[in-house]
């Protein structure tokens, strides 16, 4: 186990034994995670209650926390992509594609080299909406929030090597959409 993983899994066990060292955990992730829920519902009041749901969850549910060589962090993104998601059911939302975050992709596939207009940002944003619900988040969590595909394997409950493919596949389609 890598130094950082298992400095990182003690905190958690003694986080568990008490509720007070919960808070280096938040202090060290709620920033990352607000981010995450902001970019997916574009308000601030219902990110921060997200936020809180959250981490209100996490510290809740801390006990039944086991760690299988991912970091803590990708156990919160499943938590806070689980809010979003139950956020959108109940208020039936559409998740709203930040032009800007999209003009700041990066891309192995060179998708949106030379994203430079406003038209070619709509063109990727449409074409974004375009894409099944589960590769764009696939997208979004690779690319927007640099997390490994390691850690979205965790958050999306899947293997890490189904990430690949799939991430694989979703950049091909939106590719072809974008042409």
């Amino acid at each position: 186990m890598k130094k950082g993983l298992e400095q990182e899994n003690q905190l958690v066990e003694e986080a568990k034994q008490d509720s007070s060292k919960f808070g280096l955990l938040y202090d060290k992730y709620v920033d990352q995670i607000y981010r995450y829920v902001m970019r997916r519902v574009n308000d601030v009041e219902v990110a921060e209650d997200l936020v809180s749901q959250t981490f209100f969850d996490a510290l809740s549910h801390l006990s039944s926390y086991q760690f299988k060589g991912y970091p803590f962090s990708a156990w919160l993104y499943k938590i806070a992509h689980n809010n979003v998601l139950k956020w959108y059911r109940v208020n039936n939302r559409v998740q709203k594609i930040d032009l800007e975050e999209i003009a700041e992709l990066k891309s192995d596939e060179n998708i949106v080299d030379g994203l430079h207009a406003q038209s070619e940002a709509e063109a990727v944003k449409a074409a974004m909406f375009k894409l099944d619900p589960e590769d764009r988040e696939l997208i979004r969590l690779k690319y927007f929030e640099e997390v490994s595909n390691i850690e979205i394997a965790e958050i999306m409950g899947i293997s890490a090597n189904n990430v690949g493919v799939k991430l694989y596949r979703a950049l091909k389609e939106l590719k072809q959409l974008m042409n």
